[in-house]
Parts: structure tokens; C-alpha cells; sequence
């Protein structure tokens, strides 16, 4: 046995004086006198005894480890057990006192573990010479009998289990260890190699009965060809087992990976068909996770996620199992069985609230939340494929309503039937001219001149209505349709902006563009070709990015803002104040305009903080050289507040909704007929779309 390995931990041991090493003390002196009055057991074979003991440093110092526990194979067992059966209780009790000593060389560890080992490693070769010579004598065996051998091997587990009970006595008394854990912890695992050795010491009394002192030597050749092949053996165990690891386990969080997950939800399956078991399986998508990643880099995103796997692991306990299935998904089985709807939002709300603590990374803290979806089985699916999928969709209509957590209903499906038919659909929808323009107007402080209006799109869809961009820009956002998407909302808003300056109206037009959109080198050529087509000087055009996508890749954003400047248009950073952006950002981009979100606005005048941060921002605009424009006006009071802070623009529902172009220019006192129609998007603007 590793004592090395069984007693490590100091540390948290119990301080309990000096009641240990006085029993020890006490025990070390017991065996010297059972050692005095057995002196008739003993042959003190000088050359036997040097040559055993030597044996027995080598095999204490090349002890093979293996598993998490760096357990020993026991390379000092063989000539010990030697010594018990050739020398005697006496001899064997000194020899003992080897391994703590060579132990104590190695660690230098702590008087008290030296004195407790030495305890040990004395009372067991004696308890087992003892056992082994009183059971010969009683039934007077001699070393041709076969029973001679067995009462060897007795004697060997005898030595062992006196120990195991040493050591794991002692580790109790220090950190209040469970015996039995220890001994599953620590022995079981290798207990085939002991009995291997159990097997080994009785070939090797055999040979060395029968042939002396050079049978102790040939016994050692032996042993170190043992520990070679044992030590193969358990290399290649270790080398499958961190295969094994590996195959089924995150690398980034140490979670279980996906097909580690999906073998124990089959498992699981399996196991409640036969016993009528019910149990859910719940679905974890982070929220505004995309935007710590894509502001400060993918090192902040991992160490979020490192810090979060064993906090997600504690939380659901060791009966159930958490998964990360990719990205900033995780599955998680609970280890409790049930359906109820109750006891799972309440497991759910205990993953929100860990997900929702906060990481400190690099001295900056991250937060971020999560959307839960939750799926019953057999209820809402029997096989792995619908469990997960109807997760999915429950973890959809949460991460839609943000309610935080969604158990699966049939009502659900809906909504992602739709979200799966709007790529299908959104190709028609562009050759169609169902994707219309609103603008919402941007005004002066004083409330009645308009200084612009800002692009919104939506989706005149002929089923199910208006869908506001929510409903279908994030699922269009991951696919190639957003550049036809992007450039059909320019020449709408160009065109209208155009129209209006004809009519005497020197307005702007705001229009958003998406991080692809950011990142296509195109973007700027063909907002050059779209003024130019309909005579709209640059300057009236605003393009508005927000933080995340500043970040998402800074320096080939940055080429395409300065592409974007250079045509004269306006750039303003939209949303701001809700990402991650530095003021040293701010100071390389070629922006002249700021938007304050409204989550900040609209509360300013009952939340101080957020007063605070629409002043500084405001302040930090002006200072440079940047108009600030607030967005979420909701009232005359707000208006009033921020024209004394010295905004520029404001805009919100309480000057206007958004509009429909024929709304807006009856809203700004333009006839109808005094704008040039606009034109429907372009042939290879159509083409475009059914390509992508």
C-alpha cells in the first residue's frame, strides 16, 4: 500500500496533539517486546537479511503508480513476505521499518506520518510471521507440503489487510475519511495486481527454499521483470483510460461532451422503458454570450466558460449529468426523476442562478444569462432525437420571451415551424417586394423640426402579417441572405432620402448594417453605386454599427468604416453603452455619432445611475467631436432633461412610431404626390437574393 498516497491532504487534517504519536510510540514499543519474547521464531541471516533489505528499497522506490490516485503495486511486498516466512518475526519487523524510512527520504513528511507508518510497516510483517509460523507449527507443515504454501499466501493477505486497516485507521483518525470509501478509493482498483503478488511471493518461497541465498537473488530478477510487464500493463490501462476520457469529455470545461451525453440519455431510455420511470432532459443556451466573445475575444468567452462548467457540475450533483454540447450549449440530465412541472422550474431557476453569477477574467467582470428549455420523457418524446428536439424548441421560446426557462408544449411548435420556413421563405419575400421600410423619426431637442429618420425593415408577410425584424433578422443574420437583405433596405432608404430632399426637405436617413455586412469589402462600392444612382448626397446617409460589431473583428471593420468615411457618409455607434467598446476604440474609429440605448434613457429620471451614464456618455460625445442622439424618448419630461444635458437628437415613441414611407411623409407634411415613387429593388439585386 501507498502510504504517500493514502495519507496526502495534510493539510485539512484534523490537530489532534500529540494522542497519535504516543499511541504509535506505544505500538512501536509493543512489537519490540513481542519481537524479545519470540526470539525462538528467529534466524538472523545476516547476508539474507542485507540482501532482502536491499530488495526491499529498490521495490519501495520504483512502486509502479497507476489511476488518479497514484496507487502502488506493493514492489516491497515480495521480500518482505521473504523475510516473515524465511527469517522470522524479528528480522521481518526490522525490514519493515525500510519503506517509511525510504518513504521519509523521499517527502521529508510531517514526524507524526513518519511515526504512524513506521507503526505500520513493523505490525504487519510481525503480525504475519507470527500467524504464518504458529500455523506451520500447529500443524506441523513442512516445505514440501502444499498447504506450507497456502498458509504463505494467507499469511501475505493477513500483512495486507493488518495494512490496510494501519493506514486507512490512521487517515480516519486525521481527516475523518470513510474506511470502506478509502479502501474502494484506494485498493479495489488494484487488487487483482496484489493478489498477482500474493501469487508471486509463494513461487518465490518456493524457489528460495530450495535453492538459498541464490534463489533471494534470482527472486529479484524476477521482480523487476515483474515490474516491468506490470508497469505495461498499467501504462497502456492508463494510456486507454485517457483515451477514454478524452472521447467523452469537454476539453474546455471537463463536462461531458455530446456523445458522452447522448450514450447516457440512451442509457436512461432504455432503463425507464423497462422500470415505467419518468425524467427530463433540459436544454442551456447562454444569452449575450456571442457579445463577451465577439467584443473582447474568444480568451474571455473560454475562461467564462471554464469557470462556469464545474459551478453547472455542482449545481446539478453527482446523480445527474451536464453536458456541453458545443459553443455556449449545455445539456443537463438532473439527478432527481421527475415530471413535475414545479420541481423543474425549480431546478432550473438554481442553473440560472449559477449561470448568472458573475466571472471575474482579467480583472474585468463578465455576466451573462440563460435560456432553459425542458423536455419530459415519455411525455414529450421516447427516443434521444425528439427529447432533444423538443428541448430545442422550449429553450427557443425562452430564449424569445425571456422568461428564462420553457417546458416543452405542443403550442411551442409552432413558433419553430415558423422560425424553420423563414429561410425557405425569405428568398420569395425579397423577389416578392414583402420586405418593406418604416422610418421613425430622429428629432431636434426642441421637439418639432426633424432632423431625420431612422430605416427599420419588416416583413409584410401574406400569412401572418407584419413580423417585426426580431421574428426573422437574427435567423437571416447567420445565412448569406443578409447582404441582399442589407442592400435592399439601402435602396429603399436611399431612394426615399432622396425623395424627400426633392421635395425640399433636408432630412438623413439612418440605416443598420449587420456585422457581414461590416465584414464584406463589397459594402462600400455598392453604397457608393446606390447615391450616385439616385443623386443623394453622402452626407445625408447615416450607417449605424453596433459595439459587439466593432469588435467582432476590429481590424478589417476598421478598413471598411474607413472605406465607408471616405464616401462622406455618417457612422454612428449604435446602441451604446450596452457592449464592451473602450474609449480607446472610440477615438480610432472614423464615427461622428453616438446613439444612447434606451435601456438607459427611458429610466433616467427615476434611476440615478442611469442619469450618470446618459451624462457622461453625452459629455464623452461632445468632447469628441461627436453628436449624441438618445434613443427611447418616451415623454416630454425625458426631452426636456436631455436637451438641459445638452443632447443633440432625440428620438422615440414620443414624437412618433415607426412609420410606413406614405405615413411618414403625410407625418412630416409631404404630399404624396410631390415624391418620385420609389423604385422597386433591382433585377440583380433579385438575382442576388435567389443565389444566396
Amino acid at each position: 500500500m501507498d502510504r504517500e498516497a493514502a495519507t496526502a491532504g495534510t493539510a485539512s487534517a484534523r490537530q489532534r496533539g500529540r494522542a497519535d504519536s504516543v499511541f504509535f510510540a506505544l505500538a512501536l514499543v509493543a512489537a519490540g517486546v513481542v519481537v524479545w519474547v519470540t526470539p525462538h521464531l528467529d534466524r538472523w541471516n545476516v547476508t539474507q537479511l542485507l540482501v532482502l533489505c536491499a530488495l526491499t528499497i529498490v521495490g519501495t522506490l520504483v512502486n509502479l503508480a497507476a489511476g488518479p490516485n497514484k496507487l502502488s503495486v506493493a514492489g516491497m511486498m515480495v521480500p518482505l513476505m521473504l523475510t516473515v516466512v524465511l527469517l522470522g518475526p524479528g528480522p521481518a519487523a526490522v525490514l519493515g521499518t525500510c519503506t517509511p524510512l525510504v518513504f521519509w527520504a523521499r517527502s521529508r513528511a510531517k514526524p507524526r506520518i513518519v511515526l504512524g507508518n513506521l507503526a505500520t510497516f513493523v505490525w504487519f510483517p510481525l503480525i504475519a510471521s507470527l500467524q504464518f509460523h504458529g500455523t506451520v507449527q500447529l500443524l506441523d507443515l513442512g516445505s514440501k507440503a502444499l498447504g506450507y504454501y497456502l498458509v504463505v499466501f494467507v499469511a501475505y493477505v493477513l500483512g495486507m489487510a493488518v495494512d490496510v486497516i494501519g493506514v486507512f485507521g490512521h487517515r480516519r483518525y486525521l481527516y475523518g475519511a470513510s474506511v470502506i470509501q478509502s479502501v474502494r478509493e484506494f485498493v479495489l482498483p488494484l487488487m487483482s495486481a496484489h493478489l498477482m503478488v500474493g501469487l508471486l511471493t509463494m513461487v518465490a518461497v518456493f524457489v528460495v527454499v530450495e535453492t538459498g541465498t541464490v534463489g533471494i537473488v534470482l527472486t529479484g530478477l524476477v521482480l523487476m521483470v515483474f515490474h516491468y510487464l506490470v508497469g505495461e500493463l498499467l501504462k497502456s490501462k492508463q494510456r486507454a483510460d485517457q483515451l477514454h476520457r478524452v472521447a467523452t469529455t469537454d476539453d474546455l470545461t471537463g463536462l461531458a461532451n455530446r456523445e458522452r451525453f447522448r450514450a447516457r440519455l440512451d442509457e436512461k431510455i432504455a432503463a425507464a422503458k423497462i422500470t415505467d420511470e419518468h425524467f427530463a432532459v433540459m436544454l442551456l443556451d447562454l444569452d449575450r454570450f456571442k457579445e463577451v466573445n465577439d467584443t473582447l475575444g474568444h480568451h474571455y468567452g473560454d475562461e467564462l466558460l471554464r469557470d462556469l462548467g464545474p459551478r453547472l457540475a455542482a449545481t446539478v450533483g453527482p446523480d445527474g449529468l451536464v453536458a456541453r454540447l458545443g459553443g455556449d450549449e449545455f445539456a443537463v440530465l438532473p439527478g432527481d426523476s421527475t415530471c413535475e412541472s414545479e420541481e423543474l422550474e425549480e431546478i432550473a431557476g438554481q442553473l440560472i442562478k449559477c449561470v448568472q453569477q458573475p466571472v471575474v477574467v482579467d480583472e474585468m467582470t463578465l455576466e451573462v444569462g440563460v435560456s432553459i428549455g425542458v423536455a419530459r420523457f415519455p411525455r414529450d418524446g421516447d427516443d434521444p432525437h425528439s427529447l432533444l428536439r423538443s428541448a430545442d424548441v422550449a429553450m427557443y421560446a425562452a430564449k424569445e420571451a425571456h422568461a428564462g426557462c420553457k417546458v416543452y408544449a405542443a403550442a411551442l411548435d409552432r413558433h419553430s415551424v415558423r422560425r424553420l420556413s423563414v429561410l425557405s421563405e425569405f428568398r420569395r419575400a425579397l423577389d416578392a417586394d414583402e420586405i418593406v421600410v418604416f422610418y421613425q423619426p430622429i428629432m431636434h431637442m426642441d421637439g418639432t423640426r426633424v432632423h431625420g429618420a431612422e430605416a427599420l425593415v419588416r416583413w409584410q408577410h401574406p400569412e401572418l402579417g407584419l413580423l417585426p425584424p426580431s421574428d426573422f433578422i437574427p435567423i437571416v443574420e447567420q445565412t448569406g441572405l443578409i447582404g441582399p437583405l442589407t442592400r435592399h433596405v439601402l435602396e429603399r432608404a436611399i431612394a426615399q432620402c432622396a425623395g424627400w430632399r426633392q421635395a425640399g426637405r433636408d432630412l438623413t436617413v439612418s440605416v443598420n448594417l449587420s456585422v457581414r455586412n461590416l465584414l464584406d469589402p463589397e459594402v462600400p462600392g455598392h453604397i457608393g453605386d446606390l447615391l450616385t444612382l439616385y443623386g443623394l448626397v453622402p452626407e445625408a446617409l447615416q450607417l449605424e454599427i453596433t459595439e459587439s460589431m466593432l469588435m467582432s473583428d476590429p481590424d478589417r471593420s476598421l478598413v471598411t468604416l474607413t472605406r465607408l468615411a471616405q464616401l462622406g457618409v455618417g457612422l454612428s455607434v449604435d446602441d451604446y453603452g450596452t457592449g464592451y467598446s473602450s474609449l480607446a476604440n472610440l477615438r480610432r474609429l472614423p464615427i461622428d455619432e453616438l446613439k444612447i440605448d434606451r435601456s438607459f434613457v427611458s429610466p433616467m429620471l427615476s434611476d440615478e445611475s442611469d442619469l450618470i451614464i446618459v451624462r457622461s456618455t453625452i459629455n464623452l460625445g461632445h468632447d469628441l467631436g461627436l453628436k449624441v442622439v438618445a434613443e427611447g424618448v418616451e415623454d416630454e419630461a425625458t426631452l426636456t432633461r436631455l436637451a438641459g444635458l445638452g443632447c443633440d437628437f432625440a428620438q422615440g415613441y414620443h414624437f412618433s412610431k415607426p412609420l410606413a414611407p406614405d405615413a411618414f411623409n403625410r407625418w412630416i407634411g409631404i404630399p404624396i404626390e410631390a415624391l418620385d415613387t420609389v423604385p422597386r429593388a433591382s433585377t440583380d439585386l433579385s438575382e442576388q437574393a435567389a443565389a444566396a
